[in-house]
C-alpha cells in the first residue's frame, strides 16, 4: 500500500494543498498479528470522511494530499521525537520527546485507542520503529514538503490548510449543551503559521454561511501547521477541526445528508482563500 495519495489540480494550481494526514483506515497485515484490540475501533480514532470532504478541492485550483495508512499504526502529525521508548523491547539509544500526547499513549505509534484501551498486549521489537518510519512516515513528510516547495516556487507562496475532525458532543466542554458546541475550531499556532488576518478571514467564510467558529482551544495547530507555517517566507498553514456531526454518524461513521454541503464548502473555500493570498 502506498502511503499517500496527492491529487492535483487540471488547470493552473492556486497555491494552495489541502492536507488529510489522519484519514487513512489501512491497517497492515502484520500490525494485526501485533495488536490485542478489535481492528474496527482503531477507525475512531481517525478522521474518518475528511479525506472525501477535500476531494473535490482541484476542481477549484487545489491540491489534495492524503494519508492511507491508520494513524494509530503510523500519526505523521506528530515530531519524529515523539516515540514512547516503553512501547519498545530494548530501544536503540535515539532523542524523544516525552509530550503530553505520548504520555497519554497518542505519540506517533498510538499505545492506546481513543476510547483508552491498551492496542498492544506486549512490547514491540524495536526494528519496528524505523521500519514504521521508512515505510510511512518519512515518505509522507518527503512527498509533502516537495509539493509544497513546488507550489510555493510557482505561486510565489504556499498555503496548507490541515483538516480534522473531533467529535461533537462533550469533548470541548462538557459543560456545553450540544448546541454550543463549535462546528469549527481553527488553528494558526496562536498567530504565528499564519498571518492572523488570513485566520479571521477563514473565519468569516465559515461564519457567514452558517457555522459556529472558535480559534485555538483545545486545538492550536498539530506538527503540521507549526513545522510548515512560515508566514515571513510567504509559507503559510492552518489547521481545520471539524466536528463530526456536520457530515457523519458519530457511532456508525457512515455519511449523512450534510456531507455534501461541507464537502461543496471546503472546495469553495479553496477558491475563496486563493482569491485572498492573490490581493
Amino acid at each position: 500500500m502506498r502511503p499517500f495519495s496527492i491529487f492535483r489540480p487540471k488547470n493552473d494550481p492556486n497555491g494552495i494543498l489541502f492536507n488529510s494526514p489522519h484519514s487513512g483506515m489501512y491497517l497492515p497485515e502484520d500490525f494485526l498479528t501485533q495488536i490485542t484490540i478489535d481492528p474496527a475501533l482503531l477507525h475512531y480514532s481517525g478522521d474518518i470522511l475528511v479525506d472525501q470532504l477535500i476531494r473535490n478541492v482541484p476542481k477549484s485550483g487545489a491540491t489534495a494530499f492524503i494519508n492511507h495508512y491508520a494513524r494509530t499504526y503510523v500519526d505523521t502529525n506528530r515530531d519524529i521525537q515523539e516515540i514512547d521508548p516503553e512501547m519498545f523491547h530494548n530501544p536503540d539509544i535515539r532523542p524523544t520527546t516525552k509530550s503530553q500526547k505520548v504520555a497519554r499513549g497518542f505519540g506517533i505509534f498510538s499505545r492506546k485507542s481513543y476510547n483508552g484501551q491498551n492496542i498492544y498486549g506486549a512490547k514491540l521489537p524495536a526494528t519496528e520503529i524505523d521500519h514504521r518510519l521508512m515505510r510511512v512516515y518519512h515518505p509522507v513528510h518527503d512527498a509533502l514538503r516537495n509539493a509544497l516547495n513546488d507550489l510555493h516556487q510557482q505561486q510565489g507562496f504556499c498555503l496548507l490548510i490541515d483538516c480534522h475532525s473531533m467529535p461533537s458532543y462533550g469533548f470541548i466542554d462538557p459543560s456545553l449543551s450540544n448546541s454550543k458546541q463549535p462546528d469549527l475550531i481553527i488553528g494558526d499556532c496562536f498567530g504565528t503559521s499564519c498571518p492572523v488576518e488570513f485566520s479571521r478571514h477563514v473565519a468569516r467564510f465559515f461564519t457567514e454561511r452558517g457555522l459556529k467558529v472558535t480559534f485555538n482551544v483545545p486545538y492550536a495547530g498539530g506538527y503540521n501547521t507549526k513545522t510548515y507555517g512560515k508566514p515571513a517566507d510567504q509559507r503559510h498553514a492552518i489547521q481545520l477541526e471539524f466536528s463530526r456531526a456536520l457530515y457523519m454518524d458519530e457511532k456508525t461513521l457512515e455519511p449523512h445528508d450534510g456531507f455534501n454541503a461541507l464537502q461543496d464548502l471546503l472546495t469553495d473555500l479553496s477558491e475563496n482563500v486563493a482569491n485572498f493570498f492573490c490581493l
